[in-house]
């Protein structure tokens, strides 16, 4: 409670408020933004409020403010709101937050002074030093943002704020079947927002919408799955990551549909429980490659192999970039970052 108010006092002594959330960003992070964003200008009417993300993802304009998100580098966006608070959320440091500028961004908000506060809800391994860190253990950002703004500072509700806050929830919490030690808590907000008249049937079609390329990339993770023990993983090859680009096919749509086989194919397949997919992503720069983990609840602490690769997460969902020649040598680095950090039940 005493970090919510000193987030309510920054808030309250800031004009300019900035918000931002992680890059490949998935519908949590876009709905926190929104639901924090939209909430703050209704509440605080005579602030600036500002919403910037460096990358736009795939499908989630339907949502109320969406219009009013700034993409592009964030350093950029920073340097020309000039906030005097700036917002993280559903992520701990800059680098989640920017591809390249991350650096950039942190130089900026300390020689400007800026105060800074994050609220999000994995492990807050490498999380950068803020002067408000809120984290409830929540199954979704949304989550936290809802509580903070609604039951605790008593905010008034903007339109939209039920459709952000049920698709956040929804979608983190793998359709409400995660292990969730906060369950009670989610649930009450979830039974509140249908009696609000939330359509969670309408959010669930709107989020499994594909196209036929899509559903090709799907096959091809099909195609290309293997297991490494207790472990299953898959990927896409780099010849087919660069017939997706030069087809005019985005990649924000393809980490859509790898977000799709992570969580619903990777840890259940045969009697392994948990597992990995890795991809070239050319938005991550150079060489780069996307490493996906996911792992059933209690199985693995997948985000302790992802932070030995440079990245983070939770336990039982966690992500990483490393830099490899090839989609083999990317495969090979992953599995000794596996092997480093052992092997069966648990880590």
């Amino acid at each position: 409670m005493e970090d919510i108010d000193k987030f309510m006092q920054l808030v309250e002594s800031s004009q300019r408020i900035l918000i931002t959330s992680h890059i490949s960003p998935d519908p949590d992070a876009i709905s926190s933004v929104l639901l924090l964003g939209t909430t703050l200008g209704q509440n605080y009417p005579n602030k600036q409020i500002g919403m910037a993300l460096e990358e736009e993802p795939q499908g989630l304009d339907f949502l109320s403010g969406y219009k009013d998100i700034k993409f592009g580098l964030l350093a950029e966006k920073v340097s020309g709101f000039k906030p005097d608070l700036f917002i993280m959320l559903d992520a701990v440091n800059y680098e989640r937050c920017s591809r390249t500028g991350g650096e950039q961004v942190r130089q900026y908000l300390t020689d400007n002074k800026v105060k800074t506060a994050i609220i999000d809800h994995h492990e807050p391994a490498g999380k950068d030093d803020t002067h408000v860190y809120i984290h409830q253990g929540s199954i979704a950002t949304a989550q936290d943002v809802y509580e903070v703004l609604y039951d605790h500072l008593g905010l008034q509700k903007p339109e939209g704020y039920g459709e952000a806050t049920m698709l956040g929830i929804y979608s983190d919490s793998g359709g409400f079947t995660y292990a969730n030690p906060r369950h009670a808590a989610t649930f009450k907000i979830v039974n509140d927002l249908i009696d609000q008249g939330v359509n969670l049937e309408a959010l669930k079609v709107r989020l499994n919408q594909y196209d036929e390329s899509q559903i090709k990339a799907l096959a091809e993770f099909a195609k290309n799955f293997g297991s490494g023990g207790d472990y299953s993983y898959s990927y896409l090859s780099d010849e087919f990551v660069g017939k997706w680009q030069a087809s005019g096919n985005s990649m924000a749509s393809l980490n859509t549909i790898a977000g799709l086989f992570v969580n619903d194919f990777i840890r259940n397949i045969g009697d392994r429980k948990w597992g990995f997919l890795v991809y070239l992503n050319p938005l991550a720069g150079e060489d780069m490659y996307s490493v996906s983990f996911r792992s059933q609840s209690d199985i693995k602490d997948v985000s302790q192999i992802a932070n030995k690769l440079g990245g983070g997460g939770h336990k039982p969902a966690a992500g990483a970039k490393i830099q490899a020649s090839s989609i083999d040598e990317a495969i090979q680095k992953v599995q000794q970052a596996i092997k480093n950090t052992g092997r069966g039940g648990g880590i």
